[in-house]
């Protein structure tokens, strides 16, 4: 029976050491008297996602849709988001359950339709992306700030995204790095063809509105996920999210400064002062 020591596992089905790693953690915590389970079910009381920040981000919009935290268990490459080792996994598992690990919100961003669009709401931990259909063109889209006006950039696509986020594609897209502490949104183009081409940063209770204009169709994508249609005229409204990220973080966990250095190879020692 699905209770407070419950626990649904998402996997990265792909790779072999993930499927391993997950195996080997389910027996573990088995032998503790928690019950191990696939995918979301009601009444779990926490997500753990096995593999890297894809798979995180997939247990992370299962477990917002469940209420609960998610635990990130990483296999394979430094994440921004998975920081616990398999062999370190269990005893915090053990621990969130028992209500004794740090659990962090982050905020999230969801999109809703309007206008001639038609799709269910998508949450999204990292961000909100309006891209082209075609390959070989461009999609016009009409950006709005809180009811005003911006501008209407012709570009690959405009990505909306949280601080968490800014780390992922939007980072990719020449946007800011933005410490998770920060409730902020980050508007950025991608690939605009424009002279223009810096993000803007808004507030966390901004609204923005972005409309398919001119001839060619888009998509809208939550974190990665499945894309949906956005016909010529149908227009996206996307802000805050009513509740936020929560995920299990390791007492001991390195500062988002040291996670940006490592990750990213930054020049210098810290041990040195140079």
């Amino acid at each position: 029976m699905v209770g407070v020591t419950s626990v649904g596992f998402v996997v990265h089905e792909g790779r072999a050491a993930a499927v391993e790693a997950a195996t080997t953690l389910r027996d573990e915590l088995a032998r503790e008297g928690i019950e191990c389970l696939d995918g979301a079910h009601r009444g779990i009381a926490l997500v753990v996602a096995v593999g890297g920040d894809g798979t995180f981000l997939r247990g992370a919009h299962t477990a917002a849709a469940l209420g609960v935290p998610v635990l990130g268990v990483k296999v394979g490459r430094l994440g921004f988001l998975t920081e616990v080792e398999p062999s370190n996994a269990a005893p915090l598992i053990s621990q969130a359950l028992a209500g004794e690990a740090p659990v962090e919100d982050r905020l999230a961003v969801v999109a809703g339709p309007m206008g001639g669009a038609s799709f269910e709401r998508q949450w999204a931990m990292n961000e909100i992306m309006i891209e082209k259909r075609a390959r070989h063109r461009l999609v016009r889209l009409r950006v709005e700030l809180d009811g005003e006006y911006l501008t209407t950039f012709s570009a690959d696509g405009v990505i909306v995204a949280t601080p968490t986020g800014s780390t992922a594609y939007s980072f990719s897209a020449r946007g800011p790095i933005v410490s998770p502490s920060v409730g902020v949104l980050v508007v950025t183009a991608v690939a605009p063809h424009m002279v223009f081409d810096r993000s803007f940063v808004l507030g966390a209770e901004q609204v923005v509105r972005v409309e398919v204009v001119g001839d060619e169709p888009g998509l809208l994508s939550a974190d990665g996920r499945d894309a949906v249609e956005l016909p010529v005229g149908a227009a996206v409204r996307i802000g805050r999210a009513d509740h936020p990220a929560r995920f299990v973080r390791r007492p001991d966990a390195a500062p988002f400064v040291a996670r940006v250095r490592d990750k990213f190879d930054l020049p210098g020692d810290p041990e040195d002062g140079t």
